[in-house]
C-alpha cells in the first residue's frame, strides 16, 4: 500500500512539471496550451515513455506502468484526473452569464440536437459500410455514439484562455456541449438497452423500457437545473456562514462533487452534474470569490486532467494499416458531422457564417466522453456468430482512439484561429430590452484610474463585489445578491451595463465618486501650492539640488523660446508655446501635444506664486524630453490665483513610453526660478539666447 501512495505521488509531481513545461512551449509556439498537455501525456504515458523501466526497486515497469483493464492508467490516478475535470466545469459553470446562457438556450438546444443526430448518423453509417452489416448492429451502433459525445472541458478551456467563454458564441457553445452529454448518455442508455434486451442476444427491444430511461435522463438534468436555479441566493447565504470567502469557496466545491457523484450515480456524466452546480452559483454574489479562491485548486487538477487525458492514446495503433485506414476516415466523418450538424442550425440562428463555424470548431473534440464510452463498450459484450464478444473490440477501440486523437488535437488550434479573427459572430447583436446603458467620457487615462478606483471602493462600501470577466481587465461584472451589472472600460469610457432598477443607484455611486474626487482635488491644490514664503525659502536651497537630470541645452532649443507671449490667458499661451515647438519641429505631432498638456492642466493647475508657471504633460506627441520658454511681458492671471499674474511659461513635454527624467527636469526648473536674481535675470532679457544662457549657467549647479 504505501509503495502504491508513494508511486502515486512521484506520478503527480511528474505530470505537474510535463504539465507546465508542455503548456509553456504551446504557448511559446502559439498554440493553446491544453494542446501541449494532451502532447505530455502521450509521451510521458505508458505507451511511450510511462512503460519504459527505470532499475529502481519498484519502478521495473517504469513510472507510469501499462495497467491491464478499461484505461491504460491505475484508477487511483484516473479519479485524480476526473476531479481535474470536474472542477473545469464547475468553473466554466461559474464564469457563463446565466442572461447568456438563457438567451442562448434555443439555439444551444438546437446546436446540440442537430450535432448529435447528425454525428451519430455519420458514425452509424460509416459502421455499416465498414463492417458490412445493419444499422442495429451493436457496433455500429457504438460507433454512432462515440461520434456523438462532445468533450466540453477541452473546449471550456480554450474558450476561457481566449476569454470567450461569455461570447454569444461560447455561451452557445456550452450549452449545446451540456445538451449534447446529456443525448449522448441517453443514446448509450438505450443501445445499452438495446444490447441487453434485443434480438441481437436473442431478444426482443423493450422500446418502452428504453424510452423511460430517455425521460428520467431528461427529467433529472432539467429538474435539478431549475432546482439549483431557484435556491442558487439561498445555498449563498448557506455557504456565507462559513467566513472566510476561502472556508466557502470549498465548501462550494465540495458541493460541485456532490452533485457530480449523485449524477454518475442517476447514470448521468459527473462534469453534467459539476456544471450544473457551476451554473447555478453563476447568478450570486460569491461566484466571484469563489472563482478567485479556486484558481489554485483549478491550475492544479485541471492539468493533471489533460496530461492523463494523453495517457489514454495508444499510439501503436498507427501500426495497423486498416485501423489507420478507417481511424482516419472516422476522424474526418467525425469532424464534418460536428462542424454541418452544428454549424447549419446555428446559421439560421442569428449567427453569421464566421459565428456558425466558430460554433462547429467548437464541438469538434470527444476527448475524455469518447474514451469512457469506448471503454464500456469494451468491456460489454454481444453475441456474434454463436459467441460472446466485446462490443468494442481491440481494432474498433484503436479507430477510436485515433478518432479522439485528431479531433482533440485537431479541435484546439481550429477554435483558437477562428476565434482570433476580431469580427463578430452574430448577424445583429442581441440586446437585451431591459438594459440600460450609463456612459461616462472621462477627460484623460490618469483621471480614468483616479475614478475607476474610487468608484470600486464606493461600490465596495454598498456590499458589490466585482471581478474582471474571462481574467482580464476591460470588462467587469459588479454583483450583490441577485442584482447584477457590468462596466466595460474602454480607453477612456465608462459604459454601465444593468437593468432600469439599477441604473440610479449607479448614477448615485457615480455622483458621488465625482464629489469625492473633486474634494481630493481641491485638498491636493492646497498641498502641492506652497506659499511664496515656502517658495522663497525653497530657492535659497538651490544650490543644494545636485546634478541636473538632463543637458538643458538639448532640453531647450534655440528656437524653443519666445521673448513676448501675445496671448493674453493661461491657456492662450500653454497653446503659443506647443505651436512654437511644433514650427521648430521638436515635435512630431502639434495637436497631440496640445490636447494632452491641456488635460494635465484641467486636473491641478501648474500656476506657481511669483508669477511662474510650469506646464507639463506626457504625450505620445514629443519624441524626447523637450522645452519651451515664454516670457509674457503684461502677464496672463494665474489660474490659481487670478488676482496675480504669470510672466514666466516654461513648457516641458516628454514621451508617454520614455524613461527620461521627465518631473526630475521640472523640479529643477522650478529650483532655478525660485531665486530672485534669476526671475530678475530672465524678465530683463533682451534675446532669446540671453535668456538660454541663463538657464544653462544655473541649471547645473
Amino acid at each position: 500500500m504505501a509503495a502504491e501512495i508513494a508511486l502515486l505521488v512521484l506520478q503527480i509531481g511528474v505530470i505537474l512539471f510535463a504539465a507546465r513545461i508542455f503548456g509553456k512551449i504551446a504557448k511559446k509556439l502559439r498554440i493553446p496550451s491544453v494542446l501541449g498537455e494532451l502532447v505530455a501525456g502521450i509521451i510521458i504515458g505508458p505507451y511511450v515513455l510511462g512503460k519504459i523501466g527505470i532499475g529502481i526497486h519498484g519502478f521495473e515497469n517504469g513510472l507510469f506502468p501499462l495497467v491491464e483493464g478499461a484505461f491504460p492508467v491505475s484508477l487511483p490516478l484516473y479519479s485524480i484526473a476526473t476531479i481535474g475535470s470536474i472542477i473545469l466545469l464547475f468553473m466554466s459553470g461559474l464564469e457563463t452569464d446565466l442572461n447568456q446562457f438563457f438567451r442562448y438556450s434555443i439555439a444551444g438546444t438546437l446546436v446540440g440536437l442537430g450535432g448529435a443526430v447528425v454525428s451519430f448518423l455519420f458514425g452509424d453509417w460509416l459502421g455499416m459500410w465498414m463492417l458490412k452489416t445493419g444499422f442495429m448492429d451493436a457496433r455500429c451502433l457504438f460507433l454512432g455514439i462515440l461520434c456523438t459525445a462532445t468533450s466540453v472541458g477541452i473546449t471550456a478551456r480554450i474558450l476561457s484562455e481566449k476569454k470567450s467563454i461569455d461570447s454569444p458564441e461560447g455561451t452557445t457553445i456550452l450549452a449545446a456541449a451540456v445538451i449534447d452529454d446529456v443525448l449522448g448518455i441517453i443514446a448509450l442508455a438505450i443501445v445499452m438497452g438495446i444490447v441487453g434486451a434485443s434480438g441481437i442476444q436473442g431478444g426482443s427491444v423493450d422500446w418502452g423500457h428504453i424510452g423511460g430511461i430517455a425521460v428520467k435522463s431528461f427529467g433529472i438534468w432539467l429538474g435539478i437545473t431549475a432546482i439549483g436555479l431557484a435556491l442558487a441566493h439561498n445555498i449563498a447565504k448557506v455557504l456565507k456562514w462559513f467566513p472566510p470567502s476561502g472556508t466557502f469557496s470549498i465548501l462550494a466545491f465540495g458541493l460541485a462533487l456532490i452533485l457530480a457523484g449523485l449524477f454518475e450515480q442517476a447514470g448521468l456524466a459527473m462534469i453534467v452534474g459539476a456544471y450544473v452546480m457551476g451554473l447555478s452559483l453563476s447568478k450570486t454574489d460569491i461566484a466571484f470569490s469563489i472563482q478567485r479562491n479556486l484558481e489554485g485548486i483549478y491550475n492544479l487538477f485541471v492539468p493533471i486532467f489533460f496530461v492523463v487525458m494523453g495517457m489514454l492514446v495508444d499510439i501503436r495503433v498507427f501500426q495497423e494499416p486498416t485501423v489507420l485506414k478507417f481511424g482516419l476516415l472516422y476522424s474526418v466523418f467525425a469532424i464534418l458531422a460536428k462542424i454541418i450538424g452544428c454549424a447549419f442550425p446555428a446559421f439560421f440562428m442569428n449567427f453569421n457564417f464566421l459565428g456558425a463555424i466558430r460554433i462547429g470548431m467548437g464541438m469538434i473534440p470527444r476527448g475524455e466522453v469518447a474514451l469512457i464510452i469506448a471503454g464500456i463498450g469494451s468491456t460489454t459484450t454481444m453475441i456474434l456468430n454463436g459467441k460472446k464478444v466485446p462490443i468494442i473490440d481491440s481494432e474498433l477501440f484503436g479507430i477510436a482512439i485515433i478518432m479522439t486523437l485528431i479531433t482533440t488535437i485537431a479541435a484546439p488550434p481550429l477554435l483558437a484561429a477562428v476565434l482570433s479573427i476580431k469580427k463578430k459572430g452574430v448577424r445583429k447583436e442581441v440586446i437585451d430590452k431591459k438594459s440600460v446603458h450609463i456612459i461616462y467620457d472621462l477627460p484623460s487615462e490618469i483621471v480614468k484610474d483616479i475614478v475607476k478606483d474610487v468608484m470600486q471602493e464606493n461600490f465596495r462600501h454598498e456590499g458589490f463585489r466585482n471581478e474582471p470577466l474571462g481574467r482580464e481587465g476591460g470588462v467587469s461584472r459588479f454583483r450583490k445578491e441577485a442584482t447584477t451589472f457590468t462596466l466595460t472600460v474602454e480607453n477612456n469610457r465608462f459604459d454601465f451595463e444593468s437593468g432600469a432598477k439599477e441604473a440610479m443607484m449607479i448614477r448615485a455611486v457615480m455622483y458621488e465618486t465625482f464629489v469625492e474626487i473633486q474634494k481630493i482635488i481641491g485638498d491636493l491644490k492646497e498641498f502641492a501650492l506652497p506659499k511664496q514664503n515656502e517658495f522663497a525659502a525653497e530657492g535659497n536651497e538651490a544650490e543644494k539640488i545636485g546634478k541636473a537630470p538632463a543637458k538643458v541645452n538639448r532640453v531647450i532649443p534655440e528656437n524653443g523660446i519666445i521673448m513676448d507671449l501675445q496671448a493674453q490667458t493661461h491657456e492662450e499661451a500653454i497653446l503659443e508655446l506647443v505651436e512654437k515647438l511644433g514650427t521648430a519641429n521638436a515635435v512630431k505631432d502639434v495637436a497631440l501635444c496640445r490636447e494632452d498638456v491641456l488635460k494635465r492642466e484641467r486636473i491641478v493647475s501648474t500656476c506657481m506664486p511669483g508669477g511662474i508657471a510650469l506646464p507639463h504633460a506626457k504625450t505620445d506627441g514629443a519624441e524626447r524630453l523637450i522645452a519651451a520658454v515664454g516670457i509674457s511681458r503684461k502677464g496672463c492671471p494665474s489660474t490659481s490665483n487670478p488676482q496675480e499674474k504669470t510672466h514666466i511659461f516654461v513648457l516641458s513635454l516628454c514621451p508617454k513610453s520614455s524613461a527620461q527624467p521627465y518631473l526630475q527636469f521640472v523640479a529643477h526648473v522650478a529650483k532655478i526660478l525660485a531665486r530672485k536674481e534669476n526671475m530678475e535675470a530672465i524678465l530683463n532679457a533682451k534675446t532669446a539666447e540671453q535668456l538660454r544662457e541663463i538657464f544653462m549657467e544655473n541649471y547645473s549647479k
